[in-house]
């Protein structure tokens, strides 16, 4: 496929970024009365009307409508499923979960996804995985059998984080977007950091945790767990290329270390939303509708818990536009 049949899809993008939030309509929302102050102005930008006082589905309209717009403009749609295909591992592991646990699956699957949610749900409920796209199959066979044989939601989860952040790689490497090989290399590295942590603070093996990360960012994965268990701290072993900013989060509070690395996907994605060739600028504007999505869902929950302004200021991340 030739570069510039993006051209049309980056001219449409350019178009709909004037749309976006700004610094000025997030001041607004945060200094917001109330709740339902925060989503009129909301409705004023164009964004849907809220059922029930929910801080959720105006969010997952809102980010339904943007997977909606970049699949109508781009000439392959397929190519840019790297930027949603982590929702189908997501929706994986919450149907094995709800499936044990009696929990209703409605509140925990995720849109937009590739494979139908309802085909996960039957898989899952019947314990048969031949009919899932191949990037699943052997993955939730593997999850499924490891909740029903060893009882063990914690590895349950392992194998579905290792197989999606090594599946969202070659997902990048095909769409041939270097802004996506550089989004999930640093999103795998993170949930690399806090597997480790994690390992050692509910006291698994050293082994365990060798098993548990997925090894398909940049990090020396040895050196990332032995670091972790000496007790030395993380901050030398995570100083890979491209990742050194990111030692100054990798021993804090994991809260602010998952808001570095939205910020760091924000300014990556604002470094290559000018780009005039191939698919890079429809993956940075949806990475940057992810944040405002999320700005908007950290801030509608905040005013519907009577959270302080000033605690919402300190939540929220950088914005794209």
């Amino acid at each position: 496929m030739r570069e510039t049949e993006y051209a049309y899809a980056i001219a449409r993008i350019r178009a709909n970024e004037l749309k976006m939030l700004g610094a000025q309509d997030l001041e607004r929302l945060i200094s917001a009365e109330s709740y339902d102050a925060a989503v009129r102005i909301l409705t004023d930008k164009g964004w849907a009307q809220p059922d029930a006082n929910s801080a959720y589905d105006i969010c997952e309209a809102e980010l339904e409508s943007a997977w909606q717009f970049i699949s109508e403009s781009v000439p392959d749609r397929s190519l840019l499923e790297a930027v949603i295909i982590g929702n189908d591992f997501a929706n994986l592991k919450a149907a094995i979960k709800a499936k044990f646990s009696n929990h209703p699956l409605e509140s925990y699957m995720t849109v937009p996804c590739v494979c139908p949610v309802e085909k996960i749900i039957k898989a899952v409920d019947e314990g048969e995985f031949a009919d899932l796209p191949d990037y699943l199959k052997d993955c939730a066979y593997e999850a499924y059998h490891a909740y029903t044989e060893k009882q063990s939601g914690q590895l349950t989860e392992i194998i579905i984080d290792k197989a999606c952040a090594a599946y969202k790689l070659s997902c990048a490497d095909k769409a041939q977007s270097s802004l996506l090989k550089e989004i999930h290399t640093l999103t795998a590295a993170v949930s690399d950091i806090k597997t480790a942590r994690r390992c050692v603070s509910t006291g698994k093996t050293k082994q365990f945790a060798l098993d548990a990360v997925s090894g398909s960012g940049k990090l020396d994965s040895s050196a990332l767990v032995n670091a972790a268990y000496d007790n030395k701290g993380l901050a030398e072993a995570v100083k890979a290329p491209g990742l050194e900013e990111l030692a100054e989060y990798a021993d804090g509070d994991f809260t602010l270390l998952e808001m570095y690395c939205d910020n760091l996907i924000t300014k990556k994605a604002k470094e290559y939303k000018h780009e005039v060739f191939g698919p890079d600028a429809a993956v940075a504007y949806y990475y940057g509708k992810l944040a405002e999505i999320k700005n908007v869902r950290i801030i509608l929950s905040a005013k519907a818990s009577g959270v302080p302004d000033s605690v919402i200021s300190q939540r929220v991340r950088e914005l794209y536009v």
